[in-house]
């Protein structure tokens, strides 16, 4: 059998807007909305066996499901469970110590069935039914009642899929197929990579429930500001999947938030920090013809009057909320945060909101030594304000899309963000081989659809240190012509490139907006940690001087028990002082003529697992129990605070220009 998984993302034009699809319906939001759903956290089966990785890999048709009912069959059919062990959704396969200490978390790359029941009431005509999973890793085949579903590749990102036809009233049954095929082991896979520096976690990773709506109902509504002035262009998905034609009216209404109340942290819902209507130039109403079957876009523009706009810990957020109605009756609603702010490029400075901005950044692996990658609002809440109280005023947030809570959350702390897809040092035989399966396009789009009104997000990162600088320089610019062709959403690309791989010149860098580099000079790439970087900032400024320079990583590990915390300090003060003599920016905020270096991204904010399990990777600024910091921390709180202490890393003569402003309760704790 050909191992040809195909992708399940596609994209069409509807109504003059680009409309993502997977698994035949339009992409929906995964933000929690207030509908009614069946949640399926909670306690499950569990069984593991040994995958056959080119049976996974296979293209999804009828010869598949057979040959995968000959060899799997009992797993599609038990009633007993004798053999079956419990197990909490969301959760890791791997088993967990909650230790920081090599083989603290069990490396399992390989299958696992996974079954539960739930219960529907009694379904109503016209109401249907969609299965949302927040992360699967890395394949999941789904199977409701002894009927296959459908199928998602990749372990990072959110999916759909349609599943009304196959429920039935009262106890209905659902069976997961996942697995996850050990890195190094097959060139198809993203990651792909046996070294890949971070923990490849299996099975059901992040939330999982089904939402009702009615029939015709309302996708996603996507928001992208135009202006400083309050200008937004909004594109409003709707589908009817029901089989009769329906004449339905789209009303809109966008509502300011305060950052001040006490709830503002509480709930990832939008609906919940709602405060007084926003004033805005124009009605958002509509009446729409949408067909059986049949996805419609509805575009509207509209200009918010007198914004308040979203900025460095000035979370100054909005929620858009659409109702659609028939014959008087609300059938459905959505709300949506985002926020009033542009950000673009002027030469070597990155403008957020019309001024030069310095990116103080810190990154995050989204992992907690006792729930490995699975995510709780909470935790990412906590974890950020730890950040947010180090002076950082952007978060990039590891080699991979993290939780969908994450970016809502760094929209309500007023923290920038870098998001990325999971490329990871592919060499060219990975290239060769995504060239045609076409899944970093896919992990592309999901990325981009899934955060595409978070404020917060102001760069995409195509990929972390991968080799192969012409397939990479084709692939980049594939990237950014369909984003600036089909879905722009005004936001800034760059990448994460090794700085010795093939150095400053690196002529993958062209098609992007901003030029970004890792540098390690005095550890990996050679040099001297001062010397080795300031050389490597002039000449790529040679290379690129109408480019913004983005540091995307820089630190140092401490060892077993800190003992080598010496040359984390000694890394971090002389790598800083290379780094921020080329800033954009002086330390009294004023704009520095001279400057290239638009941001620097420390590495990393806490300890992590790594898949050989050898070690954990001691890096971080804390431990992974969040309690205990290095020296270090104290050195970047300083540091950090010099920088965006005169007024969160922006030009004074930008934003700045009325002296220092009051910050939101965000970043107090």
């Amino acid at each position: 059998m050909k191992t040809t998984l195909e992708t399940t993302m596609m994209l069409s034009s509807i109504d003059g807007a680009t409309v993502p699809f997977q698994n035949g319906i339009p992409v929906p939001t995964f933000e929690p909305q207030d509908r009614p759903v069946i949640p399926l956290n909670g306690k499950w089966l569990k069984k593991r066996f040994h995958a056959d990785h080119d049976l996974t890999m296979s293209p999804r048709n009828q010869a598949w499901l057979l040959e995968l009912n000959a060899r799997e069959k009992d797993f599609l059919t038990e009633r007993e469970f004798c053999d079956w062990e419990p197990h909490e959704v969301p959760l890791p396969e791997n088993r967990l110590s909650g230790l920081e200490a090599a083989n603290a978390a069990e490396t399992y790359e390989d299958g696992v069935w996974y079954c539960r029941t739930f219960h529907v009431d009694l379904k109503e005509p016209g109401q249907i039914y969609t299965l949302k999973a927040l992360a699967m890793s890395y394949v999941a085949d789904i199977w409701i009642n002894g009927e296959w579903a459908g199928y998602h590749e990749g372990g990072f990102t959110p999916f759909a899929l349609d599943v009304t036809s196959l429920l039935r009233d009262g106890e209905n049954e659902i069976r997961i197929r996942i697995d996850n095929p050990p890195w190094g082991s097959r060139i198809d896979t993203i990651p792909a990579v046996a070294g890949t520096d971070f923990f490849n976690y299996t099975g059901i990773i992040q939330d999982l429930y089904i939402e009702l709506t009615d029939a015709v109902h309302i996708v996603r509504a996507d928001i992208v500001p135009l202006s400083t002035s309050g200008e937004l262009k909004i594109t409003v998905v709707l589908e009817n999947r029901g089989d009769v034609e329906r004449t339905v009216r789209l009303t809109g209404a966008l509502y300011e938030t305060d950052p001040e109340r006490e709830d503002f942290l509480d709930s990832p819902l939008a609906s919940s920090i709602i405060d007084g209507p926003a004033e805005v130039n124009k009605e958002l109403i509509r009446s729409v013809v949408i067909a059986a079957g049949e996805t419609r876009a509805v575009l509207f523009h509209a200009t918010i009057l007198s914004p308040r706009l979203w900025s460095i810990w000035q979370p100054n957020l909005y929620v858009a909320q659409f109702s659609l109605s028939e014959n008087g009756k609300c059938i459905d609603r959505l709300c949506t945060q985002f926020g009033v702010r542009v950000v673009r490029t002027n030469r070597t400075h990155i403008l957020l909101n019309d001024a030069p901005v310095f990116l103080a950044g810190i990154a995050r692996h989204e992992e907690w030594p006792e729930f490995g990658r699975t995510a709780a609002w909470e935790r990412i809440r906590d974890d950020l304000r730890q950040i947010r109280q180090l002076h950082a005023n952007m978060v990039r947030t590891g080699h991979y899309p993290n939780h969908v809570y994450t970016y809502l959350l760094l929209d309500r702390l007023g923290l920038l963000a870098m998001s990325e897809i999971p490329l990871w040092q592919l060499e060219t035989a990975h290239f060769k081989v995504q060239e045609e399966r076409k899944l970093p396009e896919q992990m592309w789009r999901e990325m981009v659809f899934s955060q595409y009104n978070r404020p917060s997000v102001i760069l995409w990162s195509t990929q972390n240190e991968s080799r192969d600088v012409w397939h990479r320089l084709a692939y980049n610019r594939r990237l950014v012509r369909e984003l600036r062709k089909c879905y722009d959403d005004g936001r800034l690309i760059t990448q994460s490139a090794a700085a010795d791989q093939p150095g400053a010149h690196d002529p993958s860098m062209e098609p992007l907006d901003v030029a970004g580099w890792t540098m390690y000079f005095g550890i990996f790439h050679g040099g001297t940690y001062y010397n080795g970087t300031r050389n490597f900032l002039e000449e790529s400024h040679r290379a690129y001087p109408d480019k913004p320079i983005l540091n995307t990583e820089f630190g140092h590990w401490t060892g077993e028990r800190d003992q080598e915390e010496d040359k984390q300090l000694d890394t971090y003060a002389d790598t800083l002082r290379a780094l921020m003599e080329k800033a954009v920016l002086r330390p009294d905020g004023t704009v520095n003529p001279a400057g290239y270096v638009a941001g620097i991204d420390f590495w990393i904010m806490y300890n992590w697992y790594v898949n050989h399990n050898q070690w954990v990777n001691t890096f971080g600024i804390y431990h992974m129990d969040r309690q205990k910091a290095k020296s270090v921390a104290w050195l970047i709180k300083n540091d950090y605070g010099k920088i965006t202490g005169p007024n969160r890393g922006i030009a004074l003569s930008g934003e700045g220009r009325a002296g220092r402003v009051k910050e939101s309760r965000g970043g107090d704790a």
